[in-house]
């Protein structure tokens, strides 16, 4: 089930909206309302890891969370694309693991 389904539409999300007044807790702003995770993570419900927020303070929330995603992702296909550097990394690896007396 997607965290993001029929529940949190109708009943999750309207409900933190009305709690926190229709305002951002950050700024007070009134427009262009999400409903934040405050730990990240999107299945977790609770009323206390939710709250309104404006579209610039949700993504400033969000940042270092998403910086470090991107980075592994990017990191992920680049090593996927360059098979020769994990091969090599995997030989530096071995090697290096060798005793020498």
């Amino acid at each position: 089930m997607t965290p993001y389904g029929h529940r949190w539409r109708t009943v999750t999300r309207p409900r933190i909206l009305a709690r926190d007044g229709h305002r951002c807790r950050r700024c007070g702003r009134a427009t262009r309302l999400d409903v934040a995770h405050l730990d990240q993570n999107p299945a977790n419900n609770d009323e206390g890891n939710l709250e309104a927020l404006c579209r610039l303070h949700h993504r400033r929330h969000d940042l270092a969370t998403w910086r470090r995603k991107c980075h592994e992702t990017r990191a992920a296909r680049k090593d996927a694309a360059r098979p020769l550097l994990d091969l090599a990394g995997q030989l530096l690896d071995c090697h290096c693991n060798v005793n020498i007396h």
